[in-house]
């Protein structure tokens, strides 16, 4: 397979821990792949496609790197501070999807300020909130908003800032690229190296589809027999599968290896949507809340606590066996606990407070 540039950005590999109090609950070997721990900020699936993502920028000389993201992005975090531990620029804009949008600093968005990049709000709350339009109308509405706002944002900010187009890297769709996901294929390819136990599955996340995609791929070339199965965050865009197939196989031929996935191995479950996308619920929080006092591993309401539940509601309805081996990735994403809406969540359902509220009375 051809070699693509990659910067080492992060720490690896990441340990996977057996979470023996879940395994015994379930009747199976349940383990957990610490992508929370890649040492960039709080970790994150993220980063494992930016080692290639920023080293293709870094090939073509950009001096700005550009992407996108919903208002709490934990890709765009993750972007802006491994493009300022580079050296570079970075510009990140941010979608505000929700109307009456509590703007306040909390969560990702905190760190951004920390970080320092240049953040632009882009406001397509009228366009998300229509119920008249489809999952598939609001996405093509709100990119091309989105696209709007980058063009005219980016003509001025080069003008002010003397760079050219090819001083500016756009970053694509979360970094859910041919070049992205390879840091998915990476990570098998190191589950496989540090560990003889055999999965019968692997889960990860699907929201822009990279991180599955770069699973599956993975998995085909280096854990064959094992099934990955991706978790939906949100309610999914009809043309997800076929995007993710078409994904992987731009990104074969960028390796220069032959494409093993075919349509009928796409497995994506939908189990764990619940409210939507950033929406505190009552079953994810359940999972957050069990996996803390089981198993000592904080997880997101955003991604990874939707993750652990779809895949721990699968396994109890397969009903595995208990030498069936398991593995969930945990995408990082850490800072979610700590969004606004999370926060108000917990206080309005917390007997912290009430005894705070007491014990001070």
């Amino acid at each position: 397979m051809h070699t693509l540039a990659k910067m080492n950005l992060t720490l690896k590999p990441t340990p996977i821990q057996r979470l023996n109090r879940i395994s015994e609950e379930y009747g199976c070997n349940i383990f957990l792949k610490r992508d929370d721990l890649l040492g960039v900020g709080f970790g994150g699936n993220k980063l494992r496609k930016l080692e290639y993502i920023l080293a293709d920028a870094q090939k073509k000389k950009a001096k700005v790197i550009v992407a996108s993201g919903s208002l709490q992005t934990n890709h765009g975090m993750l972007t802006a501070l491994s493009a300022s531990k580079t050296g570079m620029q970075c510009v990140l804009f941010l979608l505000i999807e929700e109307s009456g949008e509590e703007q306040c600093l909390s969560g990702n968005l905190l760190l951004d300020d920390y970080i320092g990049c240049e953040i632009v709000f882009v406001d397509v709350a009228d366009i998300m909130e229509d119920p008249e339009l489809t999952v598939s109308e609001k996405d093509r509405r709100s990119q091309e908003a989105l696209d709007e706002a980058v063009g005219r944002k980016m003509t001025v900010y080069m003008k002010e800032h003397q760079y050219t187009e090819k001083d500016v890297y756009y970053v694509r769709s979360a970094g859910s690229t041919p070049v992205g996901i390879c840091g998915y294929v990476d990570c098998v390819k190191e589950i496989a190296e540090q560990t003889q136990v055999k999965f019968k599955y692997i889960f990860s996340g699907n929201g822009s589809g990279g991180t599955y995609g770069g699973t599956l791929l993975g998995t085909k070339l280096y854990m064959p027999g094992t099934i990955a199965a991706g978790v939906g965050i949100e309610e999914m865009n009809p043309s997800k599968p076929q995007f993710i197939l078409d994904l992987i196989a731009k990104t074969t031929d960028l390796l220069g290896c032959p494409n093993p996935v075919g349509k009928e191995d796409i497995r994506i479950l939908q189990n764990s949507v619940n409210l939507g996308y950033a929406i505190p619920d009552e079953e994810t929080m359940h999972v957050i809340e069990t996996i803390a006092r089981y198993e000592g591993v904080f997880l997101d309401p955003v991604y990874s606590g939707k993750i652990v539940n779809g895949a721990l509601k699968y396994i109890k309805d397969q009903k595995l066996h208990q030498d069936d081996n398991v593995l969930i990735v945990h995408s990082g994403g850490t800072p979610g606990i700590f969004n606004s809406n999370m926060v108000r969540y917990r206080n309005d359902r917390s007997q912290i407070i009430d005894r705070w509220k007491n014990d001070t009375n």
